[in-house]
């Protein structure tokens, strides 16, 4: 018998007993943690795909068509909606002169608001329908577990990169 088909629960009613159940909370435990884990996958995949992007490894053509899935593309799209545009400020310049090195500008970050607008603008020619008037609450939990967490992990990034490349004289 699968496992999805396995009796999970045994309910007694004999006598004036409430009905009692039998289950084992490791199998629980390990079915809520098996759909996180994935949603934590997909949502690194979304942040290394912006960061692909942003470092020129790959067109937003590109990063769009490596979801396939009709609510990957709703999580990339409200994903890339909650991204901050141009997060790390340039404070210094990035060809050296006299004693002074440069610092680069960390690119990997680097969302532009027209860039933002061109994947928007692709992905709706692309499938309509599917962003139509879309909020969060129409996300799966699953992908919306993911959208969490993927802004969480992108915005710490952000931080940590901006305080690296702030330090830097």
């Amino acid at each position: 018998m699968p496992p999805s088909e396995e009796k999970i629960a045994e309910i007694d009613f004999s006598g004036s007993e409430l009905p009692v159940e039998e289950m084992d909370v490791s199998e629980v435990d390990h079915d809520e943690n098996k759909p996180r884990e994935e949603s934590s996958e997909f949502a690194l995949k979304m942040i290394n795909s912006v960061k692909a992007m942003n470092n020129g490894e790959m067109s937003h053509y590109e990063m769009v068509n490596s979801f396939s899935l009709a609510d990957e593309l709703k999580c990339l799209f409200m994903f890339i909606q909650a991204l901050p545009h141009r997060p790390i400020v340039p404070m210094y310049p990035e060809a050296p002169f006299l004693f002074f090195k440069g610092v680069l500008l960390p690119r990997s970050f680097d969302l532009t608001e027209e860039m933002a607008h061109d994947i928007e603008t692709f992905m709706k020619g692309k499938n309509s329908e599917y962003f139509k008037d879309l909020h969060l609450h129409d996300l799966e939990a699953y992908y919306l577990d993911a959208y969490e967490s993927a802004v969480r992990i992108y915005n710490d990034m952000v931080k940590k990169t901006r305080l690296s490349y702030l330090s830097k004289r």
